[in-house]
């Protein structure tokens, strides 16, 4: 036989060996993740001057924390409900900020506007202004509660009594969702996949979505549902008024408390988050102080 028949056999048995032999794949190494559990450690709380403090907001651009004051009845129109400024320390900058309202509870901020649930009155304050700039009223008695604001400056009201979730867009009222078969409507908080709200008597915590006004629950027990703000990582913080921060876990929805002070008689009512400090702050109602927690992962 030919010799370079001899060597182009050779390499074509070479080739076909080669190529049915499978690569090593490289072995996988297991990834053992370490569940870091949430927890609050008071940091400061303020003076006990804001009286019946229902809810904060913080305004990250002048690092200023707005204190919603009822100052005394809830549901009264005593025309004796202020709003308040504490700075990050918990120093009270101004007690009466703004006066003249009457139960002033859920705050909004946009565009150099402060937004105020009032009962039945959805107030715009001018912030250079310090003056009430517009009301709009909302007829039959929807007990206004919490209040959000999208990103372009459409305003979402609870209405405790109503059950409804109603919507400021343009000037022009309406109802973005009704529930017919809610209990006492709380706490909202706008995101892009829908409304997040509270239930206060249902005790439960759920979802509007934008696309379609069905309200879902994805939390229970979530007893006197109020606050709820969102942490950087997707999952939640809510509370319940009588004194308990609940954690809830946003891929399954569970819920793990996280503080209960309804012993010494602590309310946690409608809350805000600083991710900068990683600080939640808590106004107490009739504790008539806000207290601030630093959020923390063991």
């Amino acid at each position: 036989m030919n010799l370079k028949y001899i060597v182009l056999s050779c390499l074509c048995l070479s080739l076909i060996f080669s190529c049915g032999k499978k690569k090593a794949q490289p072995k996988e190494v297991e990834v053992i993740k370490t569940i870091k559990k949430p927890s609050l450690e008071l940091i400061w709380q303020t003076d006990s001057l804001l009286t019946t403090c229902e809810s904060v907001l913080f305004d990250k651009a002048s690092q200023t924390i707005y204190v919603s004051n009822v100052n005394n009845g809830p549901w009264e129109k005593d025309n004796n409900g202020f709003i308040s400024t504490i700075n990050t320390k918990g120093e009270i900058i101004e007690l009466k900020w703004l006066e003249g309202l009457n139960a002033p509870k859920g705050l909004g901020l946009y565009n150099g506007k402060l937004f105020v649930n009032d009962i039945n009155y959805l107030i715009e304050i001018d912030v250079e202004s310090r003056k009430i700039s517009k009301v709009y009223t909302i007829e039959n008695n929807p007990q206004l509660n919490d209040l959000t604001v999208s990103p372009d400056g459409v305003v979402y009201s609870s209405g405790s009594n109503s059950n409804k979730i109603h919507k400021l867009e343009n000037g022009r009222l309406t109802v973005f969702a009704s529930n017919p078969e809610g209990k006492r409507l709380n706490g909202l908080l706008w995101q892009k996949k829908g409304i997040y709200y509270a239930d206060f008597a249902e005790s439960v915590f759920g979802l509007v979505n934008h696309e379609d006004p069905t309200f879902k629950i994805l939390s229970k027990a979530i007893d006197q549902a109020d606050g709820i703000v969102r942490l950087e990582n997707g999952d939640f913080i809510t509370t319940g008024w009588s004194g308990q921060i609940f954690y809830i876990y946003a891929k399954d929805w569970t819920a793990v408390k996280l503080l209960d002070t309804r012993e010494q008689k602590i309310s946690a009512a409608d809350i805000d988050f600083i991710p900068e400090t990683q600080t939640l702050l808590v106004p107490t109602f009739f504790h008539n102080s806000v207290m601030a927690y630093k959020l923390n992962f063991k």
